[in-house]
């Protein structure tokens, strides 16, 4: 019977391990894992796992050169058997190669997990699940609860509170917002975590899908107008800081809010150690739903060549990574937000954008569901929103350049 293996346990177990006399070799077989998360945790995690006579064996890759090297190792015959997957648009180039496997729909790995994360690793080409999605991430705003208390102010709870706190926060001068412009990829998620209530949330997405309307539609416009009148809460300069930059601003109390991935909530809480931090997704500027923007970080497949029992343990494993073991693991030593249903995060934090996340999710609009072709709906808001905050162009000029550049592949759904 498998049996899953805490941080601590695999630490112990290396111990004893070294220990041993003679280092016997093992008849056990090992899998091989590729992927490009590299933290320390994770490795522990998946190579924690033991299987009904296997072992798992774990690599990683630099984030930006990790698809090039999986692509190439799956068409030879050096290549992972167990591969961490891109979501979305960055799965469907790496199907398109044919080195990884399609699961069949019952799989029981996907039982347990929510039915718009598993699309995240359906492709696009032939509908088919390539892997099991193990981490979702959210937009949320982070903040310096220390900091408000001091000030004598307080979490919002609607648009106009929001705006008021940001201008107490001027007033003190205090940097509200820990946000730049320099690198453009950021951009978006700001937009997504500000705006997505003006244009209707996963409404409007489905009516791009459906071709009902196009990104010249002005409630698109309007959200962009809003991370416009946000930048006036960013610091002074924002155009030339970069990512790091506004974490930094963030982790010296130079800034009160953080609007950002709850991907840093570990990092800060590590770095602040005397800080009390608080969590709350944007208040909806139009409407009453307080979306949180969300989407799937990735998942886990397996190689296409993989035959009989060695195709076997790799569908015990992926079973594993579809379990609220695996998904416990996720949230408390990882501190992310998983995949699986029935998890309830440790830490509280976490636990209120996991839950924020599950009642009122929005997708990262052009990520989610405009990636699957070239130019991608997200390299056309880098540029564009780039523009637009640094008053090179105006919000409805965005969607028109995102709208011009998609229909050059992108057909709506019949």
């Amino acid at each position: 019977m498998k049996k899953v293996l805490g941080i601590v346990a695999v630490a112990a177990m290396a111990g004893a391990l070294a220990g041993c006399a003679g280092g016997a070799e093992s008849d056990e077989e090992v899998l091989t894992v590729w992927g490009w998360r590299n933290e320390a945790p994770w490795v522990e995690l998946i190579e924690g796992f033991e299987g009904d006579g296997f072992t798992v064996e774990y690599k990683s890759y630099k984030p930006d050169e990790y698809n090039q090297i999986l692509q190439t190792g799956l068409s030879g015959s050096t290549g992972p058997d167990i591969v961490m997957l891109r979501s979305y648009g960055g799965l469907d180039t790496l199907v398109a190669g044919g080195g990884v496997a399609a699961l069949e729909e019952d799989f029981e790995g996907l039982a347990n997990i929510p039915e718009n994360l598993v699309d995240g690793l359906r492709s696009q080409s032939d509908g088919k699940v390539y892997g099991v999605p193990f981490q979702s991430v959210t937009a949320n705003v982070l903040y310096n609860k220390t900091l408000l208390d001091s000030l004598g102010l307080s979490e919002p709870t609607t648009w106009d509170e929001f705006i008021a706190l940001n201008e107490a926060l001027l007033a003190e001068d205090v940097t509200p917002m820990a946000a730049g412009a320099l690198e453009s990829w950021i951009l978006p998620i700001y937009r997504d975590l500000f705006g997505a209530a003006a244009y209707d949330g996963p409404a409007f997405a489905e009516e791009l899908r459906a071709g009902s309307t196009t990104f010249e539609d002005e409630r698109y416009a309007a959200a962009n107008e809003t991370l416009v009148d946000m930048t006036k809460y960013f610091p002074r300069g924002f155009e030339g800081i970069n990512y790091a930059d506004a974490n930094a601003l963030f982790i010296a109390g130079e800034a009160a809010l953080y609007p950002g991935g709850i991907w840093e909530l570990a990092v800060f809480k590590d770095a602040m150690p005397d800080v009390e931090l608080g969590i709350f997704n944007a208040p909806p500027v139009t409407g009453d739903e307080p979306y949180a923007m969300g989407y799937l970080d990735g998942g886990i497949g397996m190689a296409a060549n993989l035959e009989g029992e060695k195709r076997d343990n790799a569908l015990e494993f992926l079973e594993w990574v579809g379990s609220e073991d695996f998904g416990q693991l996720i949230a408390d030593d990882l501190l992310a937000i998983p995949a699986v249903n029935g998890v309830t995060p440790a830490d509280p934090l976490l636990a209120e954008a996991a839950t924020a996340f599950e009642e009122h999710p929005t997708p990262y609009l052009t990520y989610v569901n405009f990636d699957f072709g070239t130019p991608s709906g997200t390299s056309l808001e880098y540029a564009g929103l780039q523009k637009m905050v640094i008053g090179e162009s105006e919000p409805s000029q965005v969607g028109a350049e995102v709208q011009a550049g998609i229909q050059q592949w992108f057909k709506a759904d019949k």
